[in-house]
């Protein structure tokens, strides 16, 4: 388990619950995708987990044999150990991370979800196209981050991939069926956000999303000014600001989960 940040300064009162939030990065992503949004979340007195999915952060041919089973199991342990470190949790996804917490808030307990450009179908033969390219070539170059922003092009760079693995890719698209089947299972405040100008998911998948997720309390937001990665590009201030002020809004609302603070003290 990596990268668990306390706000500097504070410290849990007996009074104030302690608000966790799960951060989950997308495919041939990092920690650092969703970093300036973790530093937002504690400067708010949030705790973080900004985790690293398995087969990142390594050589890229490391992930060749891992899937989704794999990073499902990694967000649920991940989830689990934060729990023990707080009274609530909140999962915050882009990409694959958003499909990810969209499963995992199915199946577990969780104070509310952020997905961003989550997918549900991907473009149209996407999936018949990976399963041709993997039989000619295990990888295949990635070009750049879908940033429309070219001064954040510039600052961000990618700390390990220009490739990208073709049976992982395979093993997520064949899952979205089960994900879409799952989204009625789906409780607790969502903020569900898109992108017009994706390049990477189309931004109906969001829209599907918030149609079909069985959450009493859901909100939609679609950019329009970004790409695929919406929390580099132009609009990443206003991701920021969503995203803090959703979870602080329902963290007033949400049920401590059962892991108390004599637990957390003990664990």
């Amino acid at each position: 388990m990596e990268t668990h940040h306390a706000p500097q300064g504070t410290a849990p009162s007996s009074k104030k619950p302690v608000i966790g939030v799960l951060l989950i990065h997308g495919l041939n992503g990092s920690r650092r995708d969703l970093e300036e949004l973790e530093l937002v979340l504690q400067d708010r007195g949030m705790v973080t987990d900004n985790m690293l999915l398995p087969g990142h952060g390594v050589h890229v041919r490391d992930m060749l044999p891992l899937g989704w089973h794999d990073w499902a199991i990694a967000v649920r342990d991940e989830l689990n150990a934060l729990k023990q470190r707080c009274d609530m949790v909140f999962l915050v996804g882009h990409s694959l991370g958003g499909a990810l917490a969209l499963h995992t808030a199915a199946h577990e307990e969780v104070a509310g979800i952020v997905t961003m450009c989550a997918p549900l179908h991907m473009h149209p033969l996407t999936l018949h196209a990976v399963r041709i390219a993997k039989y000619f070539t295990p990888l295949v170059p990635t070009v750049r981050e879908d940033v429309r922003d070219p001064d954040a092009r510039r600052r961000y760079t990618r700390d390990v991939y220009r490739w990208t693995p073709m049976r992982p890719v395979e093993s997520m698209l064949q899952f979205l069926p089960t994900l879409r089947a799952e989204l009625p299972q789906v409780a607790v405040p969502a903020l569900i956000m898109t992108s017009i100008h994706d390049h990477v998911v189309p931004a109906r998948d969001g829209r599907e999303i918030y149609r079909h997720i069985g959450s009493k309390e859901k909100h939609l937001v679609t950019f329009h000014r970004s790409f695929h990665v919406i929390m580099k590009d132009y609009d990443r201030e206003e991701v920021f600001a969503k995203t803090s002020a959703f979870i602080l809004r329902h963290a007033s609302k949400a049920k401590s989960h059962t892991v108390r603070s004599a637990d957390r003290t003990a664990s």
